[in-house]
Parts: structure tokens; sequence; C-alpha cells
């Protein structure tokens, strides 16, 4: 009996039936590669370490927790929260699996993230911003694997891995490769659009200080960039009770967080300025603090974290009238009103010449190690001078985002004297931050593009008493930021 042909549509079905073995055949092995060895080559685990299969029930699916800027979070449920505070402190923290944060100043700026606990066989790994901290190979970022720096030695695309099996796969790219990174990432919901541009800029095209991802048991991954400080992106399976800052992991974002007072930030940042609430939201103990694991670690990243002291503030309430007097006369001799703060605070302790030396010699040392010309950030607020006193601005068109504010104003501004920084209000547009004594019409300033500069350019001071010669710090305010340009 004569055996019929396949038509073309049966030909077509068995096509994409195979399609879909194969898919599936590869997401089982995907799956079986980052749970065995964190995305690098499978061996068999060694019986003798505690890195191995995960406690419990895995979830049916990852869960994303981003960390960024001063710094905010997004929880796994979805929750968005701030905190403006200087200390280390829980991403995750579960028995297994230990992911910390180190937040700097008191507005909380994300300078690093480190990764340890049962789960890596307490190995660890820690990434800091090594931002005019360090003469790293990579500026920006930089790595530290038990204490000693990965990733540094790149191929001539600027791309480098490292591997240690059943515990880590690491890589550093210079731009998104769908081949690497996860593309959930850009799909990140956020209900504000952030200074530094769109979410999805953080990680995408080519980030600032390159993209780093990390592979751990488990299905753990951490992708990590330089921008806003640093951003950083934890995805994993919720198998055991956890807390922190990422979380509770339960689905129910509600029970994250509380809202802000009524006035305590600015309306447009209210949806993503919740109050943590949860477990897990303490300073991360000496004794459990992964970034200080190492001897390594504790001198390389010890530029970043410095012991806590007693506040200049609370000092300061403690100093007699006459001599506050005194010491602010010996003190009025820096720009900085940072340094002056901390000069006066230390002569109210020890009322000696030698204070105001050391103040003096710290800040030329800052000034040498901050480059002639580089933009500087100062912090959440409006640029001011040492007396407290706000600028002459210029104000721009379209220039709306962070990323194209500080590149104007680094690249074509700040060789010309008289321009002495930048601050942006969320939901304005960049202004640059003169001298009184800049004259506008003459100064030869490169027009800004999105427009060029605004109608009403040329904005005085709004008491008539204008800022000069020096941005000295900030008029705190989270609804602005500023940037000084080092003389």
């Amino acid at each position: 009996q004569a055996v019929s042909e396949p038509s073309l549509s049966d030909l077509s079905q068995q096509v994409v039936d195979l399609k879909n073995l194969v898919l599936a055949m590869q997401r089982s092995i995907d799956e079986k590669l980052s749970n065995c060895c964190g995305g690098g080559s499978c061996r068999e685990p060694d019986p003798s370490s505690s890195v191995g299969s995960p406690p419990g029930v895995p979830s049916a699916r990852p869960g994303l927790c981003a960390m960024f800027g001063d710094p905010h979070f997004t929880t796994f449920d979805g929750a968005h929260t701030i905190l403006l505070a200087d200390m280390p402190l829980w991403m995750v923290k579960s028995e297994h699996v230990w992911i910390q944060g180190l937040a700097k100043t008191n507005w909380g700026n994300l300078m690093g993230v480190a990764v340890g606990g049962p789960f890596m066989g307490n190995h660890t790994l820690v990434i800091y911003n090594n931002t005019l901290h360090d003469n790293s190979a990579s500026p920006g970022l930089s790595v530290l694997y038990d204490g000693q720096p990965i990733l540094e030695s790149a191929d001539s695309d600027g791309n480098a891995e490292f591997e240690v099996p059943f515990v880590l796969w690491a890589a550093r790219r210079t731009e998104f490769s769908p081949s690497v990174h996860d593309r959930e990432i850009l799909n990140m919901k956020h209900p504000i659009e952030w200074s530094v541009g769109p979410w999805e800029d953080r990680f995408s095209n080519s980030p600032l200080a390159g993209l780093y991802v990390f592979k751990f048991p488990y299905g753990v991954e951490l992708t990590v960039t330089g921008v806003d400080f640093m951003s950083a992106v934890v995805k994993m399976y919720h198998f055991e009770p956890q807390s922190g800052y990422c979380g509770n992991f339960d689905g129910n974002a509600d029970d994250e967080f509380d809202p802000p007072r009524e006035g305590e930030v600015p309306p447009i940042l209210v949806p993503v300025s919740g109050h943590p609430k949860g477990e897990g939201l303490e300073r991360v103990p000496e004794d459990r603090n992964l970034f200080l694991v190492s001897r390594e670690a504790t001198v390389l990243v010890n530029r970043v974290i410095e012991p806590p002291i007693q506040t200049p503030q609370a000092r300061l309430k403690e100093c007699p009238e006459e001599l506050m007097a005194e010491a602010e006369r010996e003190c009025n001799v820096t720009r900085d009103i940072d340094m002056f703060r901390a000069c006066v605070a230390d002569y109210c302790l020890q009322p000696r010449p030698a204070v105001v030396r050391d103040m003096v010699a710290a800040e030329g040392l800052a000034e040498k190690v901050n480059a002639e010309g580089m933009l500087v950030p100062l912090g959440h607020g409006r640029c001011v001078d040492q007396a407290g006193r706000r600028f002459r601005i210029l104000r721009s068109k379209g220039v709306r985002n962070e990323k194209d504010c500080t590149e104007y104003t680094a690249r074509e501004a700040a060789g010309i004297p008289g321009v002495l920084g930048a601050q942006l209000q969320v939901g304005g547009t960049c202004e640059l931050v003169v001298d009184p004594a800049l004259d506008f019409a003459t100064a030869g300033l490169p027009v800004p593009q999105e427009g060029g500069w605004a109608d009403d350019a040329v904005v005085l001071a709004e008491d008539g008493v204008e800022g000069t010669s020096f941005i000295s710090g900030v008029e705190q305010d989270l609804e602005w930021k500023c940037w000084r340009i080092n003389a």
C-alpha cells in the first residue's frame, strides 16, 4: 500500500513541535546550570562543601529586587522605599543567603554590595564604588572575591570573566548583551522617571563603569552598574524565610512599607519614598559585616567604610557660646562648608591651632584628589555658598535628566570663568550655577541641546542676596541635586 506524502501543514506543525521541544530542553538545562554552579561549567559538587541544593522548595518564579541611588529600594513584592542613613544594611537576610548593601553619608549613597553566607560556602564577594578612592584598573567599580581583586584584566572589547566552580560565575561587559544579562531587569516598573533618566538606561547600551553580572548557587543572580552611585538588582527564588530591605517576598507589598508623612517629601517623590518596615532592617553587626570579612577587603574598602563618628551637629550642641565664636573665626579659612563645620566641631573639643592646620591640609589633599575641572556631586538640595546663600543661575530649556545636565556642565561649561556648577530639580530643567560677575551676553557659553536656553534664562536669587565664588554645600531638599566644578 502506498504511503501518502505528508502535507505542508503537517510538516509545519512538526517544525513548531520540534522548536518547542528544543526550547523546553534549553530552559531545563539553563535552570540546572544556574542551580548547580551559577552559570559556569557544571561538575560534581564537593561533598565536604556546604554549597548544594536550596534548603527549601523554591517559588514557582524568581523575583527581582533593586537598590540604587541614595538608596531607593524596589522590593521583591513591588514596594518602593528609601533609606537616608549611613550604615551597612541587609538587602536579603536569611539563614543561607546573605546579601548586604553599604549606604554612606546621611543621604545614604549606595557605595557597595556584598554577597556571602552558607550558600556560598562562606566565601565572600564585594563590589564597591571606588570613585576617588583608589587607583583601580577599572575606575568606577571594583570587585573582590575573598578579599582579592577580580575582573580587572579585560580583553580588547573590555570584557572579563571569573569562575569558582559551584560558587560563582562573574562577568564584566561594556554593554548589555541578551546572552549574558537578564532582559527582565530592563522591564522593572517604577512610578516616576528618575533624574538620571529612564530606568532601563541604567543597564542598557553602555552604562557608566560597565555592566557586571554575578551568578551564584540556588539560582541567585546580581547585576550591577555604576549609574546613580550604584544600581544593583538581585534575582532569586523564595525558598526560606527572609527579611531585609528587599522585603519578605511573601507576595504582599503592603506589609513592607509605611507611606511618607504628609509634607515630608515633595509630592512627586511620594510614590517612591515609603518608610521600610518589617524585620532585618537593623544595622548589620560587625561579626556579620561582609565588607569586613577579610583583611584585604577591609584595607581596600576602608576608604569608603570609615568608622562611625559623632556628627558635627552633635558636638556643636555642647560647645559654649564664646568658644563657638572663637572656633568660627579660626576656621573661616576654608571655602568648603562641610570642612568648616567639621573644623568648628573639632575646635570645640580641642581648641588649638593644629585643628585648623589639619583641616587646611585635608582640604588641600581633597582638592588634589578631585581633579581640576571635575564635576563633584554635593548631594540633595540647591547649591549654596559658605554663608548659605543661593546663587544666580542660567536655566536651560529642555535638559531634564541628570546624565545630560552633568555631561553638558562638565564638557561644555566647566572651563568658562564664573561657571561654578549645576543643579537640577525633579521635573525641572538643568540650571548652571554662576557667579554674579559672569556676563551671560559675553561669556560665550555653548548652547545646550534640547531647546537651548529658557526664555527667562538668567534667574537671580530670590532674596536678592546672591552666593559668590564657590559652591560650599547644599540647602537640603530631596527635590534638588547639586554638583560643583572643582576650580
